[in-house]
């Protein structure tokens, strides 16, 4: 993949670039395809189980346990979240400590009046 053009590869035109063959570019595409199916089955499977955990504690929570376990079960939840998020971002090769980790809260936030109250 080299070229006999001195330039360094900024100064060369764009037409002179390597360019990735169709096989590469498939590669790449199922690569793509792959981690984004994966990605929605971790946080429909993960986080569904946060949300309905969130949504039993803050409906039902004090009616069934005692404000101990329900607490307990919400701070459980917000871990689910987390790693759901984390394990998302992960697979996406991101950082699991970025600003998007914080969606994973948002079951723990929303019924945070409820349990709290």
């Amino acid at each position: 993949m080299t070229t006999n053009d001195p330039r360094p590869p900024r100064d060369r035109p764009l037409h002179s670039r390597p360019q990735l063959s169709d096989r590469e570019q498939e590669n790449k595409s199922l690569d793509l395809v792959q981690r984004m199916v994966m990605s929605v089955l971790i946080g429909v499977v993960f986080g569904s189980l946060a949300a309905v955990l969130a949504l039993y504690l803050a409906l039902r929570g004090d009616e069934d346990l005692p404000h101990a376990s329900v607490v307990g079960l919400w701070i459980m939840t917000g871990l689910f979240g987390l790693a759901t998020a984390a394990g998302v971002l992960l697979l996406n090769s991101r950082r699991p400590y970025s600003p998007w980790v914080l969606l994973g809260m948002l079951p723990m936030a929303i019924s945070a009046y409820w349990i709290l109250t």
